[in-house]
């Protein structure tokens, strides 16, 4: 499959590589670290010497192509040369390139790619899914901090329904499953619903995507409470552009997705780790979700990127 190679070598302003390291020695020194307990650098607490060019790869989506690029920004502040090298297709593909030392690094989400190593792991919570994960890795292979930034399943409604019904959880949702219709996207973690106890939807469907489920939200509640629900991802556009209550997951139903950098073990720096962690610390759900809405109409994922990197780092 073809794919794209760039070096990202546009100028960056002094003060965001100086931002940067006054970032990287504040993480450390408070030991802030949204993922490893006890703020280790890495999970193995292994840092290498990080010589030569570091690859970070990318799949087809839009969001794996912009994390690559923020990914690449904060590793080039170190002084290292980095390349990105995108549109490597699915996990599977992408993940071959990464085993075979064809990349150095690839963005990924927790609860997937806990999934793709552990297809029987049952976790689901954001601390226990990272900790899992980090046990299913394969040998040679590494993440370090998670993100607060997540992709996780989410049943929605409007603020409308939220506000009529007083429904803000999926626990107050139970009581109207079985009068109501679920409309799904395909990315909704669908086999999860048995787990969220005492709800049997009426009807479930799957559409499109996350704005044809959206949009099938317009129909209003009926007499008897009934209402339609959207089973949604967190870092969706067309979700975060939406007048919508997300219900909250108190009993974690649905898998943890936060945003992780999964590396090859011994070929980055203390000091490249340190600037993967400060992107772990900044980086928000609705930052992933506005710059995944520029890249689908049209910008380009490097140039979203060095805006948000410059912004925040």
């Amino acid at each position: 499959m073809a794919h794209t190679r760039t070096d990202g070598s546009a100028e960056r302003p002094a003060a965001w590589s100086r931002a940067l390291i006054a970032g990287s020695a504040l993480l450390l020194v408070a030991g802030v670290a949204s993922g490893c307990a006890g703020g280790d650098t890495t999970l193995d607490g292994s840092a290498g010497q990080g010589q030569g060019e570091i690859v970070v790869g990318a799949g087809d989506g839009a969001e794996s192509r912009i994390l690559a690029e923020i990914y690449a920004g904060a590793l080039r502040s170190t002084g290292a040369p980095v390349v990105t090298d995108g549109g490597l297709g699915d996990r599977t593909a992408y993940l071959g390139q990464l085993d075979a030392g064809n990349v150095t690094l690839v963005p990924e989400f927790t609860g997937r790619l806990l999934r793709y190593y552990d297809p029987e792991s049952a976790e689901t919570e954001q601390d226990d899914v990272f900790e899992a994960l980090s046990k299913a890795l394969p040998q040679g292979l590494s993440i370090s901090d998670f993100a607060a930034a997540e992709d996780r399943s989410a049943l929605a409604v409007t603020s409308q329904t939220s506000g009529q019904l007083d429904l803000t959880t999926l626990d107050e949702l139970v009581p109207s499953c079985s009068r109501s219709t679920a409309v799904l996207a395909p990315a909704f973690e669908a086999d999860a619903l048995p787990d969220l106890t005492g709800c049997t939807f009426a009807q479930t469907r799957t559409v499109a995507d996350d704005a044809a489920a959206v949009g099938e939200l317009a129909a209003p509640v009926s007499a008897d409470g009934a209402v339609r629900v959207a089973g949604v991802t967190t870092a969706s556009p067309d979700v975060s552009d939406a007048d919508l209550v997300l219900l909250a997951d108190d009993d974690h139903v649905f898998t943890a997705q936060n945003v992780v950098p999964l590396f090859r073990i011994g070929t980055l720096t203390e000091a490249q780790l340190k600037a993967l962690n400060v992107v772990a610390g900044e980086l928000t759900t609705a930052d992933l979700a506005d710059m995944i809405g520029q890249v689908r109409g049209g910008a380009d994922s490097a140039d979203v990127a060095r805006v948000w990197l410059d912004a925040h780092l």
